[in-house]
């Protein structure tokens, strides 16, 4: 099913060898019960940040490199893809249909795997505030193959989805964000993955991570997985999206469903662990006017990205995570911290110019942007 042409399919999406899930080796019965394949070559490594030392105001705090997930396309969407991919193969689906920003990089993740896993893939895609990560990201995902759709606004995205969910009425939809119970497995998983670095010494057990969230599956699964390794550990959720679309009652439902989720296939054990509630904090103040908006603070912190992991920081997730980094340093001394990287460090060079997307498209490549 390969689809050699695609951008970036080389080496392939898929990885060989005998890694399982980290999950699965501490659940055994998930392994019968949940679809999964092999994209991440192994753990990813812990180091310091010290590269950003003078901008975090100390030289202590912890980064986990979800950024260099895959040599194909890195970020947080990598281990939920190892089951959202699985699943759609096992359902026998030939088109997958997701829905983003402009600038999504779920989109972009979900056109580079999926187009490598031979998957014709549909996006329909609302507005942000454009920006150049935003223009280089839409001409990654028409390189890689990706139909593009430019939905507009939120109502008619909605609606140009629904009628794309018609058309197709065997593609697999993957939602904004791709966060769902499933996906989220891929996440506990982590955490406990993270324990094993810990258990061998390459960084102190974190008292805070601290993390970008929008839809919120990593944040909500990363908390369970503190839960099941009965570590004091909170979550800090840097929100870089809407209040309604982030919150306390969001993230919690979110965990309750993944917990769920984990109990059904992995036996009722799980949750008759007497386990603590879930440690998370939502951190309000990082988001300016919402998703995609520009703030001082993250434009600041852009190029501290890029002084951290080597690519082109934005201002809608890793700008502002650095942000609340920063806020969580300054409010937690002394505290071990940990930043979980989920930008990708991994950028294929597009092979095509503006005037190669759809007419929709065009306008967001007049004039210049600020950042």
């Amino acid at each position: 099913m390969k689809d050699d042409a695609a951008v970036g399919t080389a080496p392939g999406a898929r990885t060989e060898g005998p890694r399982e899930p980290r999950l699965f080796a501490e659940f055994p019965a998930l392994a019968r019960e949940v679809p999964w394949l092999s994209l991440l070559p192994g753990p990813t490594p812990v180091e310091r940040c010290t590269a950003i030392a003078g901008y975090l105001g100390r030289d202590d705090v912890w980064m986990k490199r979800d950024d260099l997930a895959s040599p194909l396309f890195g970020g947080n969407k990598v281990r939920r893809f190892e089951h959202i991919l699985a699943d759609a193969e096992a359902r026998g689906a030939r088109e997958i249909l997701t829905v983003g920003g402009l600038a999504s990089t779920q989109v972009t993740a979900t056109i580079l795997f999926g187009r490598a896993l031979g998957f014709d893939v549909t996006s329909v895609l609302f507005d942000q505030p454009i920006t150049s990560f935003a223009r280089r990201s839409l001409l990654l995902q028409a390189s890689a193959g990706g139909r593009l759709i430019h939905g507009g606004g939120y109502a008619r995205t909605a609606i140009l989805t629904a009628k794309e969910l018609a058309r197709a009425r065997k593609a697999y939809f993957v939602p904004p964000g791709a966060s769902g119970p499933m996906a989220n497995l891929g996440y506990v998983g982590a955490a406990f993955e993270l324990a094993d670095q810990v258990e061998r010494g390459e960084m102190p057990r974190p008292d805070l991570i601290v993390l970008p969230a929008g839809s919120g599956g990593t944040v909500a699964a990363l908390s369970l997985g503190m839960m099941l390794l009965g570590w004091p550990t909170t979550v800090i959720a840097a929100r870089i999206t809407e209040r309604f679309a982030c919150n306390r009652v969001t993230l919690r439902l979110l965990v309750e469903a993944t917990a769920q989720k984990l109990a059904r296939h992995a036996g009722a054990r799980v949750l008759r662990r007497n386990l603590p509630a879930p440690r998370f904090e939502v951190d309000h103040g990082v988001a300016g006017r919402g998703y995609g908006h520009p703030t001082p603070e993250a434009i600041e912190a852009a190029p501290e990205v890029t002084r951290l992991l080597g690519v082109p920081g934005e201002i809608t997730y890793s700008g502002k995570a650095l942000v609340g980094l920063r806020r969580a340093c300054v409010a937690h001394p002394g505290k071990t911290i940990l930043l979980w990287n989920t930008l990708s460090a991994t950028w294929p060079e597009p092979s095509i110019g503006p005037e190669a997307l759809p007419p929709a498209f065009h306008r967001f490549f007049e004039g210049d942007v600020p950042i």
